[in-house]
């Protein structure tokens, strides 16, 4: 097959189709307003997350938004995948002879003279040699088009962008579903409901979200719907995938198949060229069975018999391809947050029950799995907004879970999934506000406690259930 022929099969909407229903799903992730807002922004827009959680499905429902409601000619919407073998079988295929192809053929337009907007959506472009270079010469040439580019990690995505990109590219990151987003798949596929409207508890603005949450929070009926759905999301996680399936053997048996063993076999050891698949089976297992739980990277690196900085890199790969979140002990001393140990944890808790064949969560393990799960909230916002996450622990063994640095101030967050928080559970978290309350370098305004269904405000401490903290 040749290239103009490839790109046909790829876009049937040149032929006078519509985008394959298979293809759009009847339920959008929040992420698709956010690509939309940005559809006729000048930069490079990338959507970046790990694979199966439905970076192809945006792309196509943008593609169906530009098709449906913004009415752009059909053969202005190019699509194509980095890793497709008909367009790019040979090492040296360039991105530039698919574009070429393109405007010569399909278009007949050279660049400098397009008619009217193009977009170029190109799905798993890391898999293109050298794509940074291409896009930045489009780009710099000020032709019109807007390109829409996904990749499944981002320090690969991005590790040649810094200096080639910088200024010309915009990120969205696509992770597993939040709570709140499983909650709204769940009623669009099982339960065939409105949506559950929660008012979220924001972490800028506590005091007004906190009030918003009374009519929520004293509705028992819609608290018990609530309790349901959240069992079920710590144990199957927020791969949207999951509603095409609802069997949890099943479920958590396609997770281990293709999630993970194709995360790790395509993902990073393709991109990375690591000879050892074991050793990444094994660091991945490791922190499933000890999650949310401190660790030297010396004593792991001599439980798998490896070098230190060989374990160090493996791990920057695992978070950087959004299977582990890595945390750092805080101080304001950067040296000592090199120095310490780290906190691990599995970024999508299904990740980790399929690793550890779990089928039922007791309440233990509930706590670690929330603590988890927190932390990937928090781990969204940082993504979000360029803040920092960490964890505290002193010298004296006063931990808080997470704390998140704004950059203008910190917020210690304490995740206790219980229904009884006494005054030596808060002990921690008041001394480190009041540690920092006259600090000149930064401060701390009030603090976060994630509980199981206690919801009280007491001062500058905040009782949040999880369900309605979940962003």
């Amino acid at each position: 097959m040749d290239i103009k022929q490839s790109l046909y099969a790829n876009n049937n909407w040149w032929n006078g189709e519509k985008v394959n229903p298979k293809f759009l799903l009847s339920r959008k992730r929040d992420e698709f307003s956010n690509i939309i807002e940005k559809i006729d922004e000048k930069r490079i827009l990338s959507i970046i997350g790990p694979r199966r959680v439905g970076k192809s499905t945006l792309i196509y429902q943008a593609i169906n938004y530009l098709l449906e409601n913004a009415k752009i000619d059909p053969k202005r919407i190019l699509f194509f995948s980095g890793d497709d073998p008909s367009l790019f079988f040979h090492q040296d295929d360039k991105l530039s002879d698919i574009l070429d192809v393109y405007f010569e053929e399909i278009l007949s337009e050279a660049y400098s003279k397009v008619e009217s907007k193009i977009y170029i959506f190109i799905d798993e472009i890391h898999f293109i040699r050298n794509w940074q270079k291409f896009l930045k010469v489009y780009f710099d040439r000020k032709y019109d088009i807007k390109f829409i580019v996904s990749g499944s990690s981002s320090v690969h995505l991005y590790k040649d962008t810094k200096e080639s990109l910088l200024g010309r590219i915009e990120n969205i990151y696509v992770l597993p579903l939040t709570f709140h987003q499983f909650l709204n798949f769940h009623q669009t596929y099982i339960s065939k409901e409105e949506d559950i409207n929660i008012p979220k508890f924001v972490l800028s603005d506590p005091v007004n979200s906190f009030k918003s949450l009374d009519s929520v929070y004293y509705n028992e009926d819609l608290k018990f719907k609530i309790g349901k759905v959240l069992k079920k999301y710590i144990l199957v996680g927020g791969y949207p995938e999951y509603f095409e399936n609802t069997d949890v053997d099943l479920w958590l048996k396609r997770l281990a198949d293709d999630v993970i063993t194709r995360g790790i076999y395509k993902d990073i050891l393709t991109l990375y060229g690591i000879n050892s698949p074991e050793i990444l089976e094994k660091i991945i297992y490791y922190i499933s069975a000890n999650n949310a739980q401190t660790f030297s990277y010396t004593e792991m690196a001599n439980t798998f018999s490896v070098d230190t900085s060989t374990l160090i890199t493996y791990i920057g790969y695992l978070k950087e391809a959004f299977f582990v979140n890595v945390l750092e002990n805080y101080s304001s001393n950067m040296g000592k947050v090199i120095r310490t140990n780290k906190k691990l944890s599995i970024l999508d808790n299904g990740i980790q029950n399929s690793f550890l064949k779990r089928r039922e969560i007791d309440d233990n393990i509930a706590g670690h799995i929330i603590e988890s799960m927190s932390s990937f909230d928090v781990r969204l916002i940082c993504e979000k907004e360029n803040y920092n996450q960490y964890y505290y622990r002193n010298t004296k063994q006063e931990e808080i879970d997470i704390i998140l640095d704004r950059k203008i101030d910190l917020i210690p967050i304490e995740v206790k999934y219980t229904n009884n928080i006494g005054i030596g559970d808060t002990k921690n978290i008041k001394k480190f506000m009041e540690a920092y309350k006259n600090s000149k370098t930064t401060t701390v305004n009030y603090g976060i406690f994630i509980t199981k269904d206690i919801y009280k405000h007491e001062s500058n401490l905040f009782y949040i259930p999880y369900w309605v903290f979940g962003i």
